[in-house]
């Protein structure tokens, strides 16, 4: 019987703005060969998800911006069942180091901006410059931009972290997002900004793999959950990303 997840940390109303596109299999193949685990084979590419968001915690304002790639389990399936946590942004300085120092996950401090509104906006920045955003195109919001679907989705499932080395703990949490979407997709008018930053490598991994945004998606009152990181060895995961 598989235990269900405790999830410590729920987290409501939050603003979200998340761009999903493809990237270069092998290389992110590569990348993780290390974490053992493998990027999800979506019809020969990964699958990359960049979130942005902004909510309150005890009452206080913050920001984040996560990079996450899609990954498999070790056997001859191509589907995702969870994620692989490859960096993240905090407004905070707090945050970011009681997420580095308690929860073992790949934070840093940066600032921040994100826009809900239509255009939908969010950047990341190192000093005065943008060294990772994206913006939707004001000249096809006058032409009324095609939503592709609109509803309640969500995600739930694993989330790896990176081990810090071979031989690192190999960590993972689960989590949960859900909320009223709003897609869009990602056209040649809109503008994706990677500025590979020598402090900030994953710039340079998102630039390197090919990284191709495809899709906008849209949460203005958003939950997140998370439960607690563990050492993986310490459960087993089924396909489904429920803990065994």
């Amino acid at each position: 019987m598989k235990a269900p997840v405790t999830y410590n940390v729920e987290i409501s109303p939050v603003r979200e703005i998340a761009l999903r596109g493809s990237a270069d299999l092998s290389f992110w193949t590569s990348r993780l060969e290390r974490e053992e685990l493998l990027p999800a084979d979506d019809g020969g590419t990964a699958q990359v998800l960049i979130t942005a968001m902004t909510s309150k915690f005890m009452g206080i304002p913050f920001g984040e911006v996560s990079v996450a790639v899609f990954v498999r389990g070790h056997d001859d399936g191509g589907d995702a069942d969870g994620v692989f946590l490859a960096h993240a942004f905090n407004s905070s300085r707090l945050f970011a180091f009681v997420e580095r120092t308690f929860f073992h996950t790949p934070y840093c401090h940066a600032r921040l901006q994100l826009d809900c509104r239509l255009p939908a906006a969010f950047g990341v920045f190192e000093h005065q410059r943008v060294i990772l955003g994206a913006k939707m195109s004001e000249s096809s919001m006058a032409s009324a931009r095609h939503l592709s679907r609109t509803g309640e989705e969500g995600w739930e499932g694993p989330i790896y972290l990176p081990s810090g080395g071979p031989a690192g703990k190999r960590r993972v949490f689960f989590g949960r997002i859900g909320g009223h979407t709003h897609a869009y997709p990602f056209t040649s008018d809109d503008v994706l900004t990677l500025a590979p930053s020598k402090h900030n490598p994953i710039v340079a991994w998102l630039a390197e793999s090919g990284f191709a945004p495809k899709e906008w998606t849209i949460r203005k009152n958003a939950t997140h959950a998370r439960s607690r990181s563990v050492d993986r060895r310490r459960l087993q995961l089924s396909p489904a990303g429920q803990a065994g």
